[in-house]
């Protein structure tokens, strides 16, 4: 109830990237106090606040009661690693900040938009798990690599935005494969990514409706492809067939998830914005 109340006030904000930002916030947390169902009182309560407010990931049980001692200690080269990814989402998105209002619209849009996921979700967020995990904390990587996945599978499950992936096996996909089945269970899954995406997307674009649904739609069509007899005599699922199959149906339609009207209500007037603030 309180999270449909505060979608329906950001409903009334006017600038979609300040709508955009409100809503997966709300979301969010909405998901991450989820996930603390049944440790609320079990936990320290310096870890739930740590939890809920300083780590993003939704692996409550690890993040609560890991043994310190169990955690191996992040190196120095991975910290690196994780600053380089920050350098490079903000050297993107300094372009396109730079350069709004002046290079074409959709350059400066999807270079921002890269610009932003590196900043925040390769760079950002590596650096957070490189702390608690310095910390003796489990706090493991949210992107895990997804360059390298060989399946959609692996991709959506196992390296991309690992948090979500967490809380979609906790919170859907567990609970309905017990009552339809892991197949149907797992479509499930992917037609709640394309919802959710809609309203952080869609919904603060006021257009684009449908496009993200589609482009998770394709997704799971895809996974679901990879596991038949057709796709294990293509070769499907690893290697070099796998990989690029993968990149193939995750990138290719990307369009449609990132669609015209959020590129022009929601990135692009950020970056006017942004360009207007700084230089």
């Amino acid at each position: 109830m309180l999270v449909g109340l505060l979608l329906a006030a950001a409903s009334r904000i006017e600038t979609g990237w300040i709508c955009m930002w409100v809503v997966a916030g709300v979301e969010f947390f909405a998901l991450k106090l989820a996930t603390l169902t049944g440790f609320w009182r079990t936990a320290p309560v310096w870890r739930l606040a740590a939890y809920a407010t300083l780590w993003p990931g939704m692996n409550a049980r690890g993040f609560l009661f890991n043994d310190a001692a169990t955690v191996p200690r992040p190196l120095a080269g991975e910290l690196l690693f994780a600053l380089s990814k920050v350098a490079l989402g903000l050297a993107a998105a300094g372009w396109a900040m730079f350069y709004a209002g002046t290079a074409p619209a959709p350059a400066v849009g999807w270079v921002g938009m890269i610009g932003i996921i590196f900043t925040l979700h390769f760079g950002g967020l590596h650096l957070v798990s490189w702390c608690w995990r310095r910390c003796g904390v489990s706090a493991p990587p949210i992107m895990r690599a997804p360059v390298l996945a060989t399946s959609l599978a692996d991709f959506w499950g196992a390296r991309w935005n690992v948090a979500f992936a967490d809380a979609a096996r906790r919170f859907v996909l567990l609970p309905l494969a017990r009552r339809w089945g892991a197949e149907a269970a797992g479509a499930m899954v992917f037609f709640v990514s394309g919802v959710v995406h809609e309203t952080v997307i869609s919904f603060p674009a006021r257009g684009g409706w449908g496009g993200p649904t589609l482009y998770f739609v394709i997704q799971g069509a895809g996974a679901w492809f990879e596991k038949t007899a057709a796709a294990r005599r293509l070769g499907l699922g690893k290697g070099v067939r796998g990989r690029g199959f993968t990149v193939l149906v995750v990138a290719a339609p990307l369009p449609l998830l990132f669609h015209g009207a959020f590129i022009h209500h929601v990135i692009l007037p950020l970056f006017d914005f942004l360009k207007a603030l700084i230089l």
